[in-house]
């Protein structure tokens, strides 16, 4: 017996042997470096050596599929806050315990409302473990994100109008409003909050069967699918969709501080030809986009906003002759003031419950231009 036991340590030490040895031969200069970072102290060395094997363990993504397979077959369902919910994914909403983050942003955004003379908007948009939380086990720790919005709400009353993206989205005829392996809206997610965002803004919405539905991109795998890392989980589709009747024509700046781009359709192809699929619409996500369309109305629209715009903005071009979104996060103070909401029709403040509960980039709409000032 004890025979054995000596076995066992001396077993384990061959086993590391064999993967430290196995890492050098996939890494060799890193492995040097290692070497030339730790000479001097065993701490340093032990500290660099641990992130060498993490980075170059044989096999990492192989163990790690293999491990939440065994959790699945245990009947678990969740990995780091991501529930596998049928053939899909749904991220559960943490939220900081930081609430001077929200209230900020809440006082800012009114501080704006309340100097512009262009009537305001605003919008929570829920994410989608609020909207599919009956498909979710009964143990997920939901925060109460209706209650949320409600209580935000009536500090808006007499200010701005508000959007109820929360029950447009609960109600929708469609079951695929969010995609399967990204934290984002759908095409088809986009058009429920067009259908409420008409009430709000004052036009007429409409009907999806006036536009032209064009599935661009297949087998899509997003963010949550990168964090899951095992199967189980559907490809996603990339659809847009065209107005068929409308009659307009939309021209759409795509703003990278290095390289804007200009296309002439709401759906450039070659934007998702080398990068991420989403980058079929509007082409992709960016600090800033502007869409100019011929024969909508002589009016225009400043979105202030995060990612989930995508879903939504094609279906508005063709109610603004001009629209701005903004994404406040990737703009510099002196980029943020050179836009005035007065020189805009209508100002629409739009943002995921994510970005508004845990983050500051909403009150940055405080470093706007004239009217904030």
């Amino acid at each position: 017996m004890t025979g054995k036991k000596r076995l066992l340590p001396l077993g384990f030490m061959v086993i590391l042997c064999g993967i430290t040895l196995s890492a050098v031969l996939r890494d060799p200069d890193g492995a040097a470096g290692v070497l030339r970072r730790g000479w001097d102290h065993p701490a340093i060395l032990a500290e660099a050596l641990e992130e060498f094997l993490q980075e170059n363990l044989p096999f990492r993504e192989e163990l790690r599929g293999g491990v939440l397979r065994l959790r699945m077959l245990g009947g678990s369902s969740e990995q780091n806050g991501v529930f596998l919910v049928e053939d899909g994914l749904v991220e559960n909403l943490t939220v900081t315990g930081d609430t001077t983050l929200h209230r900020n942003n809440t006082r800012q955004i009114l501080a704006v409302m309340e100097r512009s003379s262009s009537p305001a908007h605003f919008m929570l948009i829920p994410t989608a473990c609020a909207i599919y939380q009956d498909r979710l086990p009964e143990y997920a720790p939901l925060y109460n994100q209706r209650g949320y919005i409600d209580n935000t709400y009536k500090q808006f009353y007499g200010t701005a109008s508000t959007v109820d993206a929360y029950n447009a989205l609960l109600y929708s005829d469609s079951d695929y409003l969010y995609y399967r392996t990204e934290g984002s809206l759908t095409t088809l997610g986009g058009y429920a909050l067009y259908q409420v965002l008409g009430a709000r803004l004052g036009f007429v919405p409409r009907p999806l069967s006036q536009f032209e539905i064009d599935y661009q991109v297949h087998d899509y795998y997003g963010n949550l699918y990168q964090r899951w890392g095992y199967g189980g989980v559907r490809g996603d589709v990339i659809a847009t969709c065209r107005d068929t009747q409308g009659g307009t024509t939309s021209r759409v700046l795509n703003w990278e501080r290095y390289g804007p781009k200009t296309y002439h359709t709401l759906y450039p192809r070659e934007a998702a030809v080398s990068g991420d699929g989403l980058d079929v619409i509007l082409g992709g996500h960016a600090p800033r986009i502007e869409i100019f369309t011929e024969g909508g109305r002589s009016s225009s629209l400043l979105v202030l906003g995060d990612r989930t715009a995508l879903s939504y903005l094609p279906f508005l071009a063709g109610h603004y002759q001009k629209i701005t979104f903004l994404d406040l996060s990737l703009l510099t103070a002196s980029e943020i003031g050179a836009f005035d909401p007065d020189d805009y029709t209508q100002i629409l403040f739009a943002y995921s419950m994510d970005t508004y509960l845990n983050t500051e980039h909403p009150s940055k709409a405080g470093e706007l231009g004239p009217a904030a000032g």
